[in-house]
């Protein structure tokens, strides 16, 4: 993604222009590839009609009652985003708290970070809606609920064929619950629940760098795909889908996370990384310790270095040479001040003047 991949004004003053003109055409080809995608996306959920597909004359997998969902298209899109927000969020937040007081605030890189992480993301929310939408169409299996919803009205001699020939007749449900009781396979739900699930996996454990907690990251992990379990198996209960189209639309969505994560998001999680290690290493060159997320003010390396306080002060004792010789024992001549030693420092004078000689 070249969204918000653009350069830092403040240290670049000379390509400014450049740079917005980057910026403009990064945003005008994201946006035209969102509809050119998107677009069809809408028609296909909206306005699309699925296959007219015929069914067995008293077929018991299609002849289950109706319920109400438990998790509806609309709660299920607006928690996804929700949790592809929350991931993207709480990964931050506790980057920030493991690397507190070792780097400098960086809070404009994680902001864009985040950014860039939640587009990978519709890419991959677009194109796993444009398959799973479009092969609904193409096939149009009927739900576990169709006999319930559409009623149909055909000729009843003809069972217990294969019948081909009927009108819907359900007063009960209106049209669009009548063309959505053709679209059972594969699970929307379980697709897109489990790209949510799947990708931030990948993402958290890519981009989690922690040392505080070593099942934290498993926690997480474990606990999205545990969610998309729930809404998939859901669909299950509510009659809304066979179990094979719940298991195919985990494979899709799961599949479709992969493919999206490794081509796009792993090259921009990488450079991304090396990004901040790389302004980490140079702002450590002018900063002698590492500023905390707080902001609190910097301290500066221009520290006067101390000299150590010797043990023994130079009134203690002085040494002065006898004789100049090249024999293995030189002759010193000790001049004592006659002066009060602690234990140590008589230890101290004692080492010292067996190694002279």
């Amino acid at each position: 993604m070249v969204l918000w991949d653009y350069c830092n004004m403040e240290k670049c003053p000379d390509n400014r222009r450049v740079s917005r003109r980057r910026l403009m055409l990064a945003l005008i080809v994201d946006v035209i590839f969102f509809l050119i995608v998107g677009i069809p996306v809408l028609y296909l959920f909206l306005q699309g009609q699925p296959f007219i597909r015929g069914f067995q004359c008293d077929d018991p997998s299609i002849s289950l009652p109706y319920r109400p969902d438990t998790i509806s298209t609309p709660v299920l899109i607006v928690a996804g985003f929700g949790t592809s927000v929350f991931c993207v969020v709480i990964v931050e937040v506790l980057n920030a708290i493991n690397r507190k007081c070792r780097r400098p605030c960086s809070t404009l890189e994680d902001l864009r970070f985040c950014a860039k992480g939640f587009s990978v993301f519709l890419v991959g929310f677009v194109v796993q809606t444009l398959f799973v939408e479009f092969v609904k169409r193409q096939l149009g299996f009927l739900r576990p609920n169709f006999i319930d919803v559409c009623q149909p009205q055909f000729n009843r001699s003809l069972c217990p064929s294969f019948i081909t020939e009927y009108t819907c007749s359900g007063s009960d449900h209106d049209a669009d619950e009548i063309r959505d009781s053709r679209q059972s396979f594969p699970s929307g739900h379980s697709a897109f629940s489990m790209f949510i699930s799947v990708f931030y996996c990948f993402y958290i454990q890519g981009r989690l760098r922690i040392s505080f907690s070593r099942i934290l990251k498993f926690f997480m992990q474990a606990a999205l795909v545990f969610t998309a379990s729930i809404c998939g198996l859901s669909r299950i209960r509510d009659h809304k889908h066979h179990a094979s189209d719940v298991i195919v639309g985990f494979a899709v969505g799961a599949a479709v996370a992969v493919f999206v994560y490794k081509l796009v998001a792993e090259n921009l999680l990488s450079k991304s990384l090396e990004d901040e290690v790389s302004k980490s290493s140079t702002s450590s060159s002018t900063v002698s310790h590492y500023v905390c997320c707080s902001c609190t003010t910097p301290q500066s390396s221009n520290v006067e270095s101390q000299t150590p306080v010797p043990l023994l002060q130079n009134e203690c004792f002085s040494v002065v040479p006898n004789t100049i010789s090249t024999s293995r024992h030189a002759s010193l001549k000790l001049k004592v001040t006659p002066v009060t030693l602690s234990n140590q420092q008589q230890e101290l004078v004692l080492s010292y003047t067996s190694g002279l000689c």
